[in-house]
């Protein structure tokens, strides 16, 4: 069964939040409790090429997991491309690695939109992976990508 999210964001120089609609995409090892992303104030979020933007996610692990890999896809229809992540390693950043089963966790990924990217509405597709390339946790919201 599809569950849906609420996400939340907050812009970074506004204390108003704005709720975002977001579509949990098959969180294996987790559960997600709440997502906010800094520099988005509407819905789609628009993000501009070259700015970074910053996610939170608070997920609670549903099983213990030695590794996690970002991996970020924009899509329209059927075709997707990678967005690149660094590090690819999330243990390197704000979570730490084992991911413990039963513990609440605050995943916090900065990513710069692309200068390469088009200028459209894409599908985004966040997942952090485990060691056997199974979603740890997974979402998709709408992107408007401008200049």
């Amino acid at each position: 069964m599809m569950r849906f999210v609420v996400f939340a964001a907050v812009f970074a120089t506004v204390t108003a939040e704005v709720i975002l609609t977001i579509h949990d995409c098959g969180s294996h090892d987790a559960i997600i409790n709440s997502i906010k992303v800094d520099q988005c104030n509407a819905e789609p979020c628009i993000v501009q090429k070259g700015k970074d933007y910053t996610v939170h996610v608070n997920f609670t692990a549903t099983r213990t997991v030695q590794e996690a890999h970002n991996v970020l896809h924009g899509g329209l229809g059927f075709i997707s491309a990678p967005f690149p992540l660094q590090p690819e390693n999330a243990c390197q950043g704000s979570v730490t690695c084992p991911i413990v089963a039963g513990q609440t966790y605050e995943y916090v990924q900065t990513m710069t939109c692309p200068t390469f990217a088009p200028s459209i509405a894409v599908q985004a597709r966040w997942e952090v992976k485990d060691e056997h390339r199974q979603d740890i946790f997974c979402f998709t919201t709408k992107l408007q990508i401008h200049s």
